[in-house]
C-alpha cells in the first residue's frame, strides 16, 4: 500500500506520464510532483511551467490564438493533428516553446512509452491518434461502463435508490413552462442529459427563458425545483481494495455576481466557507457521499469522483456526481502538499492503475480559494494584459511580486494570477479573462457575491486588461488603460 507522496511519485515517475486535459492548472499536483513528461491541452500553460515542471506542453490556443469554447475532446485531437502534421513535417524533431508549444512542429514520440496519468477517460479518437504518432501507451484498466454515471436523467434516480435526498424532479420530453411552473414553483432548473461545469444548465423563471434550451434540443430533460441554499462539493477517493475515503469539502462558486457567469456555470471554489456552513447539513452530505461511494464500489467503481450538493437549512440534497478529478482537484493537492499529505490527483491515478493508497485525509476547512473572472464583451483581440504570477493588490493596482504557479507560493496578503490569454489572443464572449488564487475568501460564505476585497480584486483583473476590436466582427467596450504594474 502507498502511503507517501516519494513513493506515489516514485512509481508513476517510472515512466514518462502523458495526460490530457482542457487547462494544464488541472494537472497542477501531478506536475508538482514530477508525474507528467507531456500534457495535451486546448489552453496553453503560463510563462515559466515547462521550465519550472520539466515537462512539454501542447496546446492548442497558442498555436490559433484563439480562446473560444473548443470542448477538450475536440480540442485534444486538432492538437495530436498538428502534432501529426508537424511529425510528417519535421521528422520527429522537437521545437516547442515554453508556454504551450506548437502542435504543428513534430515531437518524437514513435517508439516511445507514455503512461497515460488519467485526469478523464482517454477517448477512442485520441487512442488512435496516439497510436498512428508511434507512441506506446500504458493505460489502467478500463473501468466497468456505468450508465447511471453518464446521464442525469438515470443518475438522479440511481441515486435516490441508493438512499440519498435529491431535489423533486421529472424528466420531460416537452418543455411546458406553465406546467412546470405549476409542479416546481416559479423557478426551476433544466438540464440537458450530458454537460460538465455548469453546461446545460439553466434556471428558468419565464417563458423566455425556455427559448434558448429549446433551440439547441438535448432532450428529453431533467427538470428540477429550484432549491435555495449554498452549494457544496465533496471529493470522495474509492481505493483499489474498495475502501471509501470522504475528502475535505468545498463550496462550489457558480452563482457569484461580478464574474460575467451564468446561473450554474463553474466560476471555482473555496475551501474554507464550510467551516461557516450549518454543521448537521454539512455532515449530513459526508454521509450522503460516502453512501454513494460504497454503492459505486459495489459496482467496480475505482478513484475519485466529486459529490454536488445543495445545503437548505439542515438538510443536505444531492444533485449529481462528476466521476473523475475536478476543477477543484488541483486546489484540494495544493493544500495536501502542503500538509505533507500524498495529494489526492496522485491517488486517483494510482488507484486507476489497481496501487491501493493509505492516509485518512483532512477533513477539515482549510485558506484555499479559486475564482474565475470571464470576458463579458462580444469577440475582442487582447492589446495589453496583466502577468501571471504571485500577486498583491495596492491602491487599486495588482502588483507583480514574483513567479507563483499555485497557493503554495501564496501568503497569506497575495493571490496568484492563473490562464491569463497573451496579447494577440482573440477572446470569444464568456471565456475566462483569468483565475485568482488566494488563501482568503473572496466570496460569502454561500458563494453568492463577492467580498469587498474580492471586488477590489476583479475589477483591478478587468482593469489590467486592454482590447481591440476584432475586424469583420461587432465592436465592443474597450476598458481604459491602466499604469503598468510594478514590482512590490
Amino acid at each position: 500500500m502507498i502511503t507517501s507522496c516519494d513513493e506515489a511519485s516514485a512509481r508513476l515517475r517510472a515512466v514518462p506520464g502523458l495526460s490530457c486535459c482542457a487547462r494544464p492548472l488541472f494537472l497542477l499536483p501531478l506536475l508538482r510532483t514530477g508525474c507528467l513528461s507531456e500534457v495535451l491541452t486546448v489552453e496553453g500553460a503560463d510563462a515559466g511551467w515547462a521550465g519550472e515542471f520539466g515537462a512539454r506542453f501542447h496546446a492548442l490556443e497558442p498555436y490559433r490564438a484563439v480562446r473560444d469554447h473548443t470542448s477538450l475532446g475536440a480540442g485534444v485531437h486538432e492538437v495530436l493533428r498538428r502534432i501529426a502534421e508537424g511529425d510528417r513535417t519535421h521528422g520527429g524533431t522537437d521545437s516547442g516553446t515554453d508556454g504551450g508549444r506548437d502542435p504543428g512542429t513534430g515531437v518524437g514520440w514513435r517508439g516511445r512509452e507514455l503512461a497515460l496519468l488519467p485526469y478523464t477517460a482517454m477517448k477512442p479518437e485520441w487512442r488512435t491518434a496516439l497510436d498512428a504518432l508511434g507512441a506506446r501507451l500504458a493505460e489502467p484498466p478500463v473501468q466497468p461502463a456505468l450508465p447511471v454515471l453518464g446521464d442525469k436523467r438515470a443518475q438522479r434516480a440511481w441515486l435516490r435508490s441508493v438512499g440519498v435526498l435529491t431535489p423533486r424532479d421529472a424528466v420531460v420530453p416537452v418543455l411546458d413552462h406553465r406546467e412546470l411552473r405549476r409542479r416546481f414553483g416559479e423557478r426551476y432548473v433544466v438540464q440537458t442529459p450530458l454537460g460538465s461545469s455548469g453546461k446545460g444548465t439553466h434556471l428558468v423563471a419565464e417563458e423566455a427563458d425556455l427559448a434558448p434550451i429549446r433551440r439547441v434540443g438535448g432532450g428529453p430533460w431533467l427538470v428540477s425545483g429550484y432549491v435555495e441554499g449554498a452549494a457544496v462539493n465533496v471529493h470522495v477517493l474509492v481505493s483499489a481494495d474498495g475502501t471509501v475515503r470522504v475528502l475535505r469539502p468545498s463550496v462550489q462558486l457558480t452563482r457569484v455576481e461580478g464574474v460575467g457567469a451564468p446561473f450554474g456555470t463553474y466560476s471555482g471554489c473555496d475551501f474554507a466557507a464550510p467551516a461557516l456552513l450549518p454543521a448537521r447539513a454539512l455532515s449530513r452530505a459526508g454521509v450522503a457521499a460516502r453512501r454513494v461511494g460504497e454503492s459505486l464500489a459495489a459496482l467496480g467503481y475505482r478513484g475519485l469522483f466529486g459529490a454536488d450538493f445543495v445545503l437548505a437549512g439542515e438538510e443536505a440534497l444531492l444533485l449529481e456526481l462528476n466521476c473523475r478529478m475536478q476543477g477543484s482537484t488541483w486546489l484540494l493537492g495544493e493544500l495536501e502538499l502542503a500538509e505533507d499529505a500524498l495529494p489526492s490527483a496522485l491517488r486517483h491515478v494510482l488507484e486507476l492503475y489497481g496501487h491501493a493508497t493509505g492516509g485518512e485525509p483532512r477533513t477539515d476547512a482549510a485558506g484555499a480559494v479559486q475564482l474565475v473572472v470571464r470576458h463579458t464583451g462580444g469577440p475582442v483581440r487582447v492589446a495589453g494584459a496583466p502577468g501571471g504570477g504571485l500577486h498583491r493588490l495596492k491602491d487599486g493596482l495588482l502588483q507583480y511580486c514574483g513567479a507563483g504557479f499555485g497557493l503554495l507560493e501564496c501568503g497569506p496578503d497575495d493571490c496568484v494570477l492563473l490562464q491569463l490569454p497573451v496579447p494577440g489572443t482573440v477572446l470569444h464572449p464568456g471565456v475566462p479573462l483569468g483565475r485568482i488564487v488566494a488563501r482568503y475568501s473572496l466570496t460569502t460564505a454561500d458563494g453568492t457575491a463577492l467580498t469587498e476585497q474580492g471586488r477590489r480584486l476583479v475589477e483591478a483583473l478587468r482593469a489590467g486588461f486592454t482590447f481591440e476590436p476584432v475586424e469583420g466582427l461587432l465592436p465592443c467596450a474597450v476598458p481604459s488603460a491602466v499604469p503598468s504594474a510594478v514590482p512590490c
